[in-house]
């Protein structure tokens, strides 16, 4: 019985060990989910604008210059 019960001791330990890294990993990925969020919005803001800046410049029917 006393063998046991320090099994299941230390399998408790463990459980508590690898729930505590867990933990300790979902949350850097929290943090870097939300920088990642923020830098990604920083640039379609940026791609919208430079679209916007495109479309202000051009000509209606101009042909690209390639033509």
């Amino acid at each position: 019985m006393e063998e046991r019960l320090t099994k299941l001791e230390m399998k408790l330990a463990y459980a508590e060990e690898t729930i505590v890294t867990l933990d300790a990993v979902v949350t850097e990925q929290a943090k870097e989910i939300v920088l990642l969020k923020s830098r990604l919005e920083m640039l379609e803001k940026r791609i919208s604008d430079l679209v916007e800046e495109e479309r202000d410049g051009m000509i209606v029917d101009q042909r690209p210059p390639h033509y």
